[in-house]
This record gives structure tokens, sequence and C-alpha cells, in this order.
């Protein structure tokens, strides 16, 4: 045997060796739970990540017992024994998630706008997030029947610093196809929130003469008469 042989921490090499084939499984592993998530369409990033860091998880066998089993990861990541569950919160957090979608077209909108929005404020926010021109893009061929009217009603919840993009979104709103027609088919009470939307904007916009016009031009395509 030479000097190095007599040198060498078989141990120590055989635990690298261990610890290499681990970290090489591993990789494997997660990636393959990756795709797996990819291809299930998983609606969440955190649907994701639990997904991979359950790649670990074996099925039980015939006979195993899960008393003899080794917990390494929680069955719930969002509540432990001593933490109750806060459902409002959790509700809130999934809330203000989903409102952090942008949908890419007008199905998506809707569904959206119908199932997880649920107060004025929130499609408000939501509808200022999306912006006047993915909006245009959305409705590109024409806004749904009776959708025009929820999406006045939302934006008079605006607050003061968002005035000029509710001007915008109502400007970009008007080149739709058939926006005309579904002016047309606003309801009387939807005709009166949009006529109180635009005093609004016309108040808050007393010193911005070019918003001014712009709201003007607009009253006519939105139909708005002063006798209302």
């Amino acid at each position: 045997m030479s000097y190095d042989d007599e040198n060498l921490d078989f141990n120590k090499i055989d635990k690298e060796l261990d610890a290499a084939v681990e970290a090489d499984q591993r990789y494997y592993r997660e990636n393959d739970a990756k795709f797996r998530a990819v291809h299930q369409k998983v609606a969440t990033y955190d649907e994701f990540r639990d997904i991979v860091l359950a790649s670990h998880i074996k099925p039980l066998e015939k006979g195993d017992r899960i008393s003899e089993c080794k917990m390494t990861q929680p069955w719930n990541t969002v509540a432990n024994k001593h933490t109750p569950v806060n459902y409002d919160k959790v509700s809130e957090n999934q809330t203000q998630q989903d409102s952090n979608t942008i949908p890419q077209t007008s199905h998506e909108f809707l569904k959206h706008w119908k199932k997880s929005l649920k107060t004025l404020d929130e499609k408000c926010n939501y509808l200022i997030d999306i912006g006047e021109e993915r909006l245009t893009k959305i409705f590109h061929a024409e806004i749904s029947f009776g959708l025009l009217g929820d999406i006045i009603q939302a934006l008079t919840m605006y607050k003061l610093d968002e005035m000029s993009c509710v001007v915008d979104i109502l400007d970009k709103l008007t080149i739709i196809n058939r926006f005309s027609l579904s002016v047309q088919f606003l309801s009387s009470k939807e005709k009166v929130v949009c006529k109180q939307l635009f005093e609004k904007l016309l108040k808050d916009s007393a010193d911005d003469e070019t918003i001014q016009d712009k709201l003007k031009c607009m009253k006519l395509l939105y139909e708005i008469c002063d006798q209302i």
C-alpha cells in the first residue's frame, strides 16, 4: 500500500459520495416535480412551491405505519397545532394575490371580475392595475353586454391621484368596437352613475384644462345629458 493510500479517509469519502448522490437525486426529483406542476397548470406560486417541496414524499406501502414514519414536512403549511387558522386572513391574502392577475382575454377578465372581485374598490383597483392600453386590447372586439355599466360604477371609487388614469380608461373605451351600442344599453340607473362620475372628474380636474376639455368631449360619446 502506498503512502497516499494509508492517509485516505474512506469514511469521509463515503459520506461525500453519499451526499453527492443524494444531491443529484434531489435535483432530478425536484426538477420532475416542477415539470409536473407546470403540466397541472397550478394557479399560484405557493401551490407550485408545495409540489416541489413535497417531491420527496413517497406513497405508503402495505404494512407501513404512520407512527413509524419520520415527518420532515408538515401536512398543513398554513397552520400548526399551536396556531389556529385565520381563514379571513387567508381569504384576504388570496384576494390580494388574485388582484394582481393581469388577464389577456375578455374571458379571463370576466372570470376574475365576477369570481374574485367582491367590492367596487377591488374592481376599481383592478381596472387601474390593468390600465387603459391593456383594456383596449382585451376588449378590442367589443365590451360584453352589461359590463360597461359595471366598469363605470367601479371607477367612481377612484382616489384623487388616480384621476388621470380613470380619464384615460374612459377615453380608451370609446374606441372599442360597438361602444356606442353598449352606451345605448346602459340602464337609467347606470346613466345616472355615469353622469355622477363625470361630474366628479370635472370637479377634481378643475385646474387642468386638458382633462376638462377631454371630459367635455367624452360626455357626448357617453351620451350624458345635463337634464338626467
